[in-house]
């Protein structure tokens, strides 16, 4: 089972935007859907808005090097 990001809190990411993918997402989502398989969609909402890579944290940019 994957661990989930997922809060409801405004400060712990309650607040992000839905991206297209998440939207999408959850207008597949069902009666056979899980509350697991939900909160997958919605943490990676979250987790997007933390990424961690070169010159780049989260939606926040470096030009520096």
């Amino acid at each position: 089972m994957k661990a989930t990001t997922f809060s409801t809190e405004k400060k712990k990411g309650g607040a992000y935007q839905l991206t297209t993918d998440a939207v999408t997402a959850l207008q597949g989502v069902g009666t056979a859907t899980t509350v697991s398989e939900v909160l997958d969609i919605l943490s990676t909402v979250t987790k997007d808005q933390h990424v961690v890579a070169a010159n780049q944290i989260g939606k926040a940019s470096s030009v520096l090097n």
